[in-house]
């Protein structure tokens, strides 16, 4: 565990140098203004910064395993919650963008860990509930569909849905 920390820190140090410089800057302003991190620990921010840098939507560390996946939305995490559920139970994961479906469903899986770039308010009152250590670098009130002209068609879904449970069953009857 100790060599896969060493790694992830030593990655996501390389990942930092390799940024451009109008990145980097960006990231040292979020990080003057944002000081909303909640038990964040080293190991998640080199994390977020490897999925930053390759590109990815999601990656997930559990038991020394570390998997990146780029499928678009929820698809990633509810194949998992579904399909290998063990993989993230416990599991400290990096995603790009978190809003309150991919938040249900890490809740559901029992994700230990959260580290994201966007949270949506929903989102982050969620992965609270259910006691998930999340660090951030900015809060929006909702995310947006791909156009930006209105709420995610998923995060809509489940409005009026008030148990994590409940948004689980709505989201596995959408992807069916």
């Amino acid at each position: 565990m100790k060599r896969l920390i060493l790694l992830l820190l030593a990655c996501g140090a390389l990942a930092a140098c390799t940024q451009t410089a109008k990145q980097k800057q960006q990231s040292e302003q979020s990080a003057q203004t944002e000081v909303r991190a909640e038990g964040a620990v080293p190991q998640g921010e080199a994390l977020l910064n490897i999925l930053n840098a390759n590109k990815q939507s999601l990656a997930v560390l559990n038991n020394d395993s570390l998997s990146y996946y780029n499928g678009r939305g929820v698809s990633d995490l509810l194949t998992l919650l579904t399909d290998e559920p063990d993989r993230l139970k416990g599991a400290i994961v990096a995603d790009k963008m978190v809003g309150r479906a991919a938040a249900v469903l890490m809740a559901a899986a029992g994700v230990r860990e959260v580290h994201t770039n966007i949270i949506s308010t929903p989102a982050l009152k969620v992965l609270r509930e259910a006691g998930i250590s999340v660090s951030f670098n900015e809060e929006v009130p909702q995310i947006l569909n791909r156009d930006q002209s209105g709420q995610c068609p998923i995060d809509a879904s489940l409005n009026e849905a008030e148990s994590v449970d409940e948004c689980v069953a709505i989201l596995k009857t959408r992807f069916q």
